[in-house]
């Protein structure tokens, strides 16, 4: 560790915390160097001076691209130095090479955490201890300082979500813009939007296995049993019924099991077991 409590040396080990999480309060500056590069030596005291003249505005990470080459290769680093600048966990702005202290400044003072960001991450602390009604409290102070912030209205449409106002959220994040729709967040939220409508006003998980029990032909039990399965989290469970739905109603709710199947898959994501097992079982059923 460095003298100053505002630089540390980053590794595979202390990544996600001292980078990810902490990029959320400050941002995070990740320098990748080698002993070798003389660009990287001459960059180094500029990095460190402005840690030492902004003391405490930003967090610098310097990550040995020797010893770390996990890092590198997972953030496609090229050449050194290289910096990517995080803020609220994702990388939001990167430089190669030999730059100014002015410069480097400027993209400092760009992403610089502002009121609203401070009153975001005080909600995100309540909410996390359980206090939801002021954590939505300190989120709305915030969205009145920074509407256009993405971050401010992604977190307030989980809130509304979770209060089960699901057109509310579905209409803010389809404001947000076009770029946002690929964000992993938005497009796991509104999955999880589209499964809790399909089951809105259904009976009890209970209710619906009694009836199916008596009628496993019955459709509709068997499609609101499947996605309140899935909601709970019981993936594979709720997979096979949707499966079951396809092979004997396909055309039920026009085309329902299908929609949900790959709504569900879009919320476990590719890298999921489970969503190359059913995508094939899907295919199947389907030919």
């Amino acid at each position: 560790m460095n003298e100053s409590s505002y630089i540390f040396d980053a590794t595979d080990e202390n990544f996600q915390q001292g980078v990810i999480e902490n990029s959320y309060k400050v941002p995070v500056l990740v320098d990748f160097w080698a002993s070798w590069c003389e660009p990287c030596k001459q960059l180094a005291p500029i990095l460190e001076k402005l840690v030492a003249d902004l003391n405490g505005q930003f967090v610098l990470a310097k990550v040995n691209s020797e010893t770390q080459q996990s890092l590198s290769q997972q953030f496609q680093i090229r050449s050194i130095p290289t910096v990517l600048i995080f803020k609220n966990g994702e990388v939001v702005e990167q430089f190669d090479g030999l730059q100014t202290e002015a410069f480097i400044k400027a993209l400092i003072d760009k992403h610089a955490t502002t009121e609203a960001d401070t009153l975001r991450n005080q909600a995100f602390e309540m909410i996390q201890s359980g206090d939801f009604e002021n954590g939505k409290k300190s989120l709305l102070k915030a969205e009145a300082l920074a509407p256009e912030n993405t971050i401010i209205q992604i977190d307030l449409a989980h809130i509304e979500a979770r209060e089960k106002r699901y057109d509310a959220a579905k209409k803010r994040l389809n404001k947000l813009p076009l770029t946002s729709h690929e964000n992993e967040q938005v497009i796991s939220l509104l999955n999880k939007i589209e499964l809790a409508l399909a089951t809105e006003n259904a009976p009890e998980i209970e209710e619906l296995e009694k009836i199916l029990a008596e009628t496993p032909e019955e459709s509709l039990p068997r499609y609101q049993l499947a996605i309140q399965l899935i909601n709970q989290d019981k993936y594979e469970a709720g997979l096979e019924h949707l499966i079951f739905l396809l092979l004997h109603d396909r055309q039920f709710q026009d085309g329902a099991a299908k929609k949900s199947l790959l709504s569900t898959f879009n919320l476990l994501g590719n890298e999921h077991p489970l969503v190359g097992q059913y995508r094939r079982k899907m295919f199947n059923a389907m030919h």
